[in-house]
């Protein structure tokens, strides 16, 4: 039995991540729902039945209990946890670690005002939690067509940015490089990817383009994509500050073209608002200071990053073939995209 269907035995499985790499015998992190509908975490191995946490119980997360005021809906197993109330959203993280989430936060929405984006404030912090304001609205993931505003709101607002100087951490081609290896290298030693030394190729050519060259660092939020991007028909809300840094500006344009071509591809945008939405990056690229060749290869970064997070995820083997495909293609931004497959039947 390989690791895939370990995974796909697993009832109720929302998410999995690879383990610690130093992990024997190798494990991955698992999310799924249990039998009386509640949110539970914790780790499988290859073979094995799930070794589940308490509900609402992790002991690297001791501000983690079951005497929730809200409703759990993320817990990744010794990492974080987060809940939703009726007007704030927790963020539980282990001892010591929210301060550094804090002043991140704090630091990107200071720089952010400038796009008029919506950011949550924060409520409270303690050694281990940070409470944020509830926003309104939904995801531009969830809206897809409907979302158009919210993209149209977004490449407008991101424009404005500029060149800022903060101290976030940099995050640069050596770090990028760095984050594509490491998926890789979890993907394959789960064994969860088919040709793995095509996909081995495009990560070695992509590690090699970003080492080339790198352009202007400016704030950058690192993790910019659909599902952190909230419409509600009026403001744009972005989510999850406290991955901000300072790097290059097609790190973000980068993948969040990614993440677009992504949606088209699941069908989550249609052909008519996917090719609105790459028209909306494509004038947002003429107004940062990115290059056709940088964008081109952080696209790609992302493009193969998607493959190996997703790797992890049963559900996500319906389209991810197809996906593939694309990126041994050589996966490019300014590339038609083929929407002709049946993604059903890949």
């Amino acid at each position: 039995m390989d690791m895939l269907s370990t995974l796909r035995a697993i009832p109720g499985l929302r998410r999995a991540w690879p383990g610690k790499r130093d992990s024997d015998p190798a494990s991955v992190s698992i999310e799924c729902v249990d039998d009386q509908g509640r949110l539970r975490a914790g780790h499988v191995t290859v073979g094995g039945a799930p070794d589940l946490l308490p509900y609402a119980g992790d002991p690297a997360l001791p501000a983690l209990s079951t005497q929730l005021t809200g409703r759990l809906v993320v817990h990744r197993a010794g990492r974080r946890a987060v809940v939703m109330e009726a007007s704030r959203v927790r963020k539980i993280v282990r001892p010591h670690m929210a301060a550094s989430l804090v002043r991140a936060h704090a630091t990107a929405a200071s720089v952010l005002r400038v796009t008029d984006l919506r950011t949550p404030r924060i409520l409270g912090n303690g050694d281990d939690v940070v409470d944020l304001e509830l926003l309104p609205g939904r995801s531009l993931d969830e809206l897809g067509d409907a979302g158009l505003p919210g993209w149209q709101r977004l490449t407008d607002s991101w424009s404005r940015l500029g060149e800022r100087e903060t101290d976030l951490p940099v995050h640069g081609p050596r770090q990028e490089a760095e984050v594509l290896r490491r998926w890789l290298l979890s993907a394959r030693r789960y064994g969860v990817i088919d040709q793995q030394d095509l996909l081995h190729e495009q990560v070695v050519d992509t590690c090699l383009s970003l080492r080339e060259s790198s352009g202007m660092h400016v704030i950058t939020h690192r993790d910019l994509h659909d599902g952190q991007l909230l419409w509600d028909g009026t403001d744009l809300s972005l989510l999850d500050l406290d991955t901000a840094a300072m790097a290059e500006a097609a790190l973000d344009l980068g993948n969040l073209w990614a993440h677009a071509d992504l949606m088209a591809f699941r069908g989550r945008l249609g052909p008519e608002a996917h090719t609105r939405v790459r028209g909306l990056l494509d004038d947002l690229a003429r107004r940062l200071p990115v290059t056709a060749p940088r964008l081109e290869t952080y696209y790609r970064s992302s493009a193969l990053r998607l493959v190996f997070v997703h790797a992890f995820r049963p559900s996500a083997h319906q389209w991810l073939p197809v996906w593939v495909r694309h990126c041994l293609g050589h996966a490019s931004p300014f590339m038609p995209l083929d929407l002709t497959n049946d993604w059903n039947n890949s």
